[in-house]
């Protein structure tokens, strides 16, 4: 039976949604709650929906000619560099442009992490693949809502002063340096495109 690596590929699943809720979580409250943006304003500033769409697509074109390691390399790269742009640079164009950034990447990776969960299993256990896929979906969700709001958890509270966004840099390094980590880690771990 060939299903029990789905396990250790839908991870991939797990970390790429965990980046992607942090990445919603922190730029739609920094922009409402420290930027003093409202809700409709904040939609509209954050196109990471458009983002993630089009870079999946792109992503589903190349992943035959680049392979599954370099490609989630290099996602993970761009979504590191997005996560560490708000770090850097304050204000609301460097949230959107780092959040941006970040969803581009991982729109991309969500594309390579279902196809290397799914391209492995016999005909017979897709649907059980696929469960399994949603699952880690599921808790990739939530584990990364709660990391990057317990990192992020000072800016929260306070939301005034001159520390105010101290935590907020804090939970977008955190993000900065999971996604950093997993690329080197892909690059070790997910079989080239010969292989």
């Amino acid at each position: 039976m060939r299903l029990t690596g789905t396990g250790s590929r839908a991870a991939r699943i797990a970390v790429t949604t965990a980046l992607m809720v942090g990445a919603f979580f922190l730029g739609s409250f920094y922009l409402q709650n420290h930027q003093g943006h409202g809700a409709l304003m904040t939609g509209v500033l954050l196109p990471v929906a458009l983002v993630t769409m089009a870079a999946a697509s792109a992503a589903g074109r190349v992943i035959g000619r680049l392979g599954a390691r370099l490609l989630a390399a290099v996602t993970l790269a761009v979504a590191a560099a997005g996560f560490l742009v708000p770090v850097l640079w304050s204000g609301t164009a460097a949230m959107v442009t780092g959040v941006s950034m970040a969803a581009a990447g991982l729109g991309a990776l969500f594309v390579v992490a279902v196809a290397t969960a799914l391209s492995s299993v016999a005909p017979h256990e897709a649907g059980v693949a696929s469960g399994i896929v949603s699952t880690f979906h599921e808790f990739g969700a939530s584990v990364g809502a709660a990391v990057v709001s317990s990192a992020a958890a000072s800016s929260i509270a306070v939301r005034t002063g001159a520390n105010a966004a101290s935590g907020f840099d804090d939970a977008f390094f955190v993000a900065t340096g999971v996604a950093a980590l997993s690329a080197v880690i892909a690059l070790r771990l997910i079989p080239s495109k010969h292989e």
